[in-house]
């Protein structure tokens, strides 16, 4: 593994966290395969500059997602390289409730970054994502011209319109896994999703910054620079997660 000043855009975590968003997406990406062990806790604390602590908890969380088992001598050994069984036991859990506490919108936004960071690396890779891509910079075009217009006027109704095609972009990024049970969960999810962001509140300037964001987004997936593409995936949905966090439920 190569150091990296920032990897994969991650500002807003913990250090535990920033450790275990890393190996998970080495792991999701083939890096390590099932069976192999992780370097040990003291490797792994050396490389990242971090407490066995930080390493400890970063193992816990990639235990919970049934990403890895713990072992003899507490190395992790890898369990699985998809997010399947993280994100069925979550829906499970939310299909049919309503939004009544901040853990359960935790765990919804949980589930949409780790969704959507999946499919941002599989789409990337698809030989046949021109499709695809033109539907992406299609919206976004449109979504540059409503933003535009909403700061001209203020009009409520074309703010809505701004976070429907907000919301359908990701949707659309995160169907492109074609994968029947994965898409299955997120028409499940989808409603719940919704609520949650039309509470999320946007300047004008913030809506701009995100269709720059988005655009350099689509350019990575087109152009198949996965690595680029997933961390910029990682940014946008965590910036997102961190102003819903801010939210008075």
């Amino acid at each position: 593994m190569a150091k990296s000043k920032n990897p994969y855009g991650l500002r807003n975590y913990t250090k535990s966290d920033k450790v275990a968003k890393i190996l998970e997406q080495k792991i999701l990406s083939h890096e390590y395969k099932i069976g192999q062990s992780l370097p040990s806790q003291d490797e792994l604390a050396a490389f990242f500059s971090v407490s066995t602590r930080c390493i400890r908890e970063a193992f816990k969380t990639l235990e919970a997602k049934g990403l890895i088992d713990i072992g003899q001598g507490k190395r992790g050994i890898i369990k699985a390289d998809n997010l399947d069984t993280l994100v069925q036991n979550l829906s499970a859990s939310m299909i049919n409730k309503s939004i009544t506490n901040r853990k359960f919108i935790n765990d919804l936004l949980e589930v949409r970054m780790n969704l959507e960071v999946s499919s941002a690396r599989t789409l990337s890779r698809l030989s046949e994502r021109e499709f695809t891509v033109k539907a992406l910079y299609t919206m976004l075009t449109r979504f540059d011209l409503l933003v535009q217009g909403y700061e001209k006027n203020q009009d409520p109704r074309m703010l809505k319109e701004i976070k429907d095609l907000d919301f359908d972009f990701h949707t659309m990024i995160m169907h492109s896994n074609n994968n029947i049970i994965l898409n299955s969960i997120l028409n499940d999810l989808g409603p719940q999703l919704k609520k949650v962001l039309e509470e999320m509140d946007e300047s004008v300037a913030e809506l701009k910054r995100k269709t720059v964001d988005y655009r350099y987004l689509v350019d990575a997936i087109r152009d198949g620079n996965t690595d680029l593409a997933v961390a910029l995936t990682l940014t946008v949905t965590s910036n997102m997660k961190t102003k819903i966090e801010k939210l008075d439920f």
